[in-house]
């Protein structure tokens, strides 16, 4: 195996495996309606983030029922996952249509969605199929989608925060590695969870108050203390999900 395909195989691998001093809602009073996280993984089906979230957020406390979303071709098929745009187009409409369903069933249930590198991309996606406040947060994880992504949709199907957690330190996987081989959303440079998204130009005052609703925290030091050093796969560890992930999934 020649040294450009022996990193590409360690940058795959590890794909799948600004805040304004904001801090998440505190939580007071009795657990709230239980409603459905949607937890969605990076490329190559062995992203641990599913069943991280399955086991963590009870045990913290958290009571929505949370349903792993898999979108993946399956197990150690990371190119496919990362190129084939309309395979990731159908398996947003699936997300989005589960969506609707628990929405129709029951309209005052709670949605939340979690989305991890290129899951982030299938996340945002789904979002665009949504009317507008269905889900109550979208949090995105090490996002491997472009800076420049337009937030627009996702913040209208939004009547909560979009969250993205980014880190400066993932640089082989959101810098090196979606520069030669693209984001989710096939734009080819560092992506949005390295150094966070970017505010488009020329918006509207509407459209400034609907990015007023991101919130960007960077990787800190002090998540080292939960096994966080600022890599890619970091922000699907247990003790990640239930430090920083769980309090934004309360009211």
């Amino acid at each position: 195996m020649g040294s450009r395909s022996l990193a590409a195989f360690f940058l795959l691998f590890a794909i799948s495996g600004s805040s304004f001093g904001l801090q998440p809602p505190l939580y007071s009073g009795q657990p709230s309606e239980r409603g459905v996280v949607f937890v969605v993984g990076g490329v190559g089906g062995w992203d641990i983030l599913g069943p991280a979230s399955q086991w963590e957020l009870p045990r913290v406390g958290i009571h929505h029922e949370v349903r792993d979303f898999v979108w993946t071709h399956g197990f150690g098929q990371p190119f496919k996952d990362l190129q084939d745009a309309p395979h990731l187009r159908r398996k947003a409409d699936e997300l989005a249509e589960e969506i609707r369903k628990i929405k129709k069933k029951d309209p005052r249930r709670p949605i939340y969605l979690i989305g991890k590198s290129g899951g982030a991309g299938l996340v945002l996606l789904a979002t665009e199929r949504l009317p507008a406040d269905t889900l109550d947060r979208i949090i995105l994880l090490s996002a491997a989608v472009s800076p420049g992504y337009d937030l627009r949709p996702a913040l209208r199907a939004t009547w909560g925060e979009i969250v993205s957690f980014y880190s400066d330190n993932d640089q082989f996987v959101l810098n090196w590695g979606t520069t030669h081989f693209g984001t989710i959303d096939r734009i080819y440079g560092p992506s949005a969870g390295l150094h966070g998204f970017a505010l488009p130009d020329k918006l509207s005052s509407e459209d400034r108050l609907l990015y007023r609703r991101l919130i960007q925290i960077p990787w800190t030091s002090a998540m080292i203390a939960e096994g966080y050093f600022g890599s890619h796969a970091g922000t699907s560890l247990p003790s990640f999900v239930g430090w920083e992930v769980a309090p934004w999934l309360r009211p």
